[in-house]
């Protein structure tokens, strides 16, 4: 029988939930990633100040996957003629 892959209870995070997996500030995540060009796909539950955030945590790993840079694999820059 094969083993399938543990099924998360959880499928939205809150803003804060949100801030403190990506160790930034609430006010920050809230400003500059959710629902931004090339940010976080986000719902906004209510109307006005005191809406609420939802976000799915599938746009979260997806938007993660999107930013993951390897260092190493860079071109070396050659040097000119001294």
């Amino acid at each position: 029988m094969p083993h399938s892959q543990p099924v998360s209870s959880v499928s939205h995070l809150t803003l804060s939930q949100l801030a403190k997996r990506l160790v930034l500030s609430d006010d920050y995540v809230g400003r500059s990633l959710l629902g931004q060009p090339g940010g976080i796909p986000a719902l906004k539950i209510g109307k006005g100040k005191r809406a609420q955030w939802r976000i799915r945590l599938c746009d979260v790993e997806r938007w993660e996957e999107s930013r993951i840079v390897c260092y190493d694999s860079a071109p070396k820059r050659t040097r000119g003629p001294r």
